[in-house]
């Protein structure tokens, strides 16, 4: 009599447990596409925070690089000066020492 009842309806008691079942499976996919969903939008902003990371390391290493330049190139002008400076001073002692033995001959 209750399969009759059942079918009288338009389902079977199979029917409707597989239904209900159905139901449950599409819950439980639901539940874990949005589990899924929390855990990409997490790791994309633990991503977007290491871009950020990345692109401010660079900013910092672009900007050592340019103050290693700018040292560089007044590394080269100390060295040209100190250069000149020493060719003087070595100028200036000969003479001195050319000028010290004619005061010894003399």
């Amino acid at each position: 009599m209750e399969n009759q009842a059942h079918n009288t309806m338009g389902t079977s008691p199979c029917e409707a447990e597989l239904q209900e079942l159905m139901e449950q499976i599409d819950i439980m996919v639901s539940n874990k596409k949005m589990d899924w969903e929390r855990k990409m939008r997490a790791l994309e902003t633990r991503l977007d925070l290491r871009d950020q990371e990345l692109a401010n390391a660079q900013t910092c290493l672009d900007q050592k690089g340019q103050e290693v330049g700018l040292l560089r190139q007044k590394l080269d002008s100390l060295e040209k000066c100190n250069l000149a400076m020493t060719q003087n001073y070595e100028g200036q002692l000969q003479s001195l020492k050319a000028q010290v033995r004619k005061l010894i001959i003399i």
